[in-house]
């Protein structure tokens, strides 16, 4: 005897999906109800929290009608500063990832969206960390003088320390443009590496990791780039970003990456320290003179680097 199994049709999916929404649309209503009528209970506020993550199955099933008294309730709770700040500061990460997906389906500017909706949230939370990373992505997508406002903006926006100081690296790296980069390390096959040493090269500096998908991907195109242009005198210096450098260091070999490594992991990193480097994949050029002339050099990478080879 076969057994055979008919996947489920559209139409009976979107059906599941109504229902579901509808179901979670009842459950807000009803725990609305409850703290309406009963608003000194010692239920009530959890009441409250039950509405809002019920409108927010809702929505995510369709119910679009039911986005309107979301927003409006999870509105009402972030500017209660009586509420728990870590409830507060959770629905405002709700909000402000559907204002960003819903930007994105518009076609809207993501830089913008993304620096507007970081902005307010470092405003509203400055010791949260989301609104910082928010920034950093922003910054790292837009153009210098964006580096520099958004850096301004993270230094001084009163927050702790060590998210204050991702404005400063921000401010540092796109400082770094025109100038000579101090990066020196001892490589992990004991190479000692040194940017200003390598006069009369081209060097690529490639900020990866091996949890960065992008990073991953166009580690091929940097070879083959590699392999073309060395004999013009382009090099590679890599800044890794895994902190299992076992792991980082297996897929070194297995890709055949001939140039310097230096392993620094992700927290603990003094480049991205230094830099505000946490967003990858990231790469710099710098010329013959040892000076940096991009920080954006992922962006048409190989027409910028036979233009340098070519000065």
């Amino acid at each position: 005897m076969s057994w055979q199994t008919n996947a489920p049709s559209q139409e009976d999916l979107a059906k599941f999906d109504d229902e579901r929404a509808a179901q979670a649309a009842s459950l807000a209503d009803r725990a609305a109800d409850f703290y309406t009528r009963f608003p000194g209970d010692a239920n009530a506020a959890r009441a409250r929290v039950t509405e809002i993550e019920a409108l927010q199955m809702a929505v995510h099933f369709g119910a679009t009608n039911r986005l309107a008294d979301l927003a409006a309730r999870e509105r009402a709770i972030i500017q209660n500063t009586n509420a728990p700040e870590e409830l507060r500061y959770e629905l405002r990460l709700d909000a402000i990832g559907r204002e960003l997906k819903s930007a994105a389906a518009a076609g809207a500017d993501m830089g913008l969206a993304m620096e507007k909706a970081g902005r307010e949230l470092v405003v509203e939370f400055p010791g949260g960390p989301e609104g910082y990373q928010i920034l950093l992505e922003a910054a790292q997508a837009g153009s210098m003088a964006t580096m520099r406002e958004i850096g301004e903006f993270i230094s001084g926006s009163g927050g702790p320390a060590e998210l204050t100081e991702i404005g400063r690296g921000l401010l540092r790296r796109a400082d770094a443009v025109g100038k000579p980069l101090a990066i020196a390390f001892t490589a992990a096959d004991g190479r000692a590496v040194n940017l200003t040493t390598l006069s009369n090269k081209v060097v690529l500096v490639d900020f990866w990791a091996t949890w960065c998908p992008p990073c991953v991907e166009q580690m091929p195109k940097i070879k083959q780039l590699y392999e073309q242009y060395r004999t013009n005198g382009f090099e590679i210096v890599g800044v890794n970003f895994d902190d299992d450098t076992n792991a980082a260091q297996k897929f070194v070999k297995q890709q055949d990456l001939p140039w310097p490594q230096y392993f620094g992991g992700r927290g603990g990193n003094k480049f991205a320290r230094e830099y505000a480097t946490d967003s990858l994949p990231l790469e710099w050029l710098v010329d013959r003179n040892g000076v940096v002339r991009d920080i954006h050099a992922q962006q048409f990478l190989e027409a910028k680097l036979m233009k340098l080879i070519s000065e």
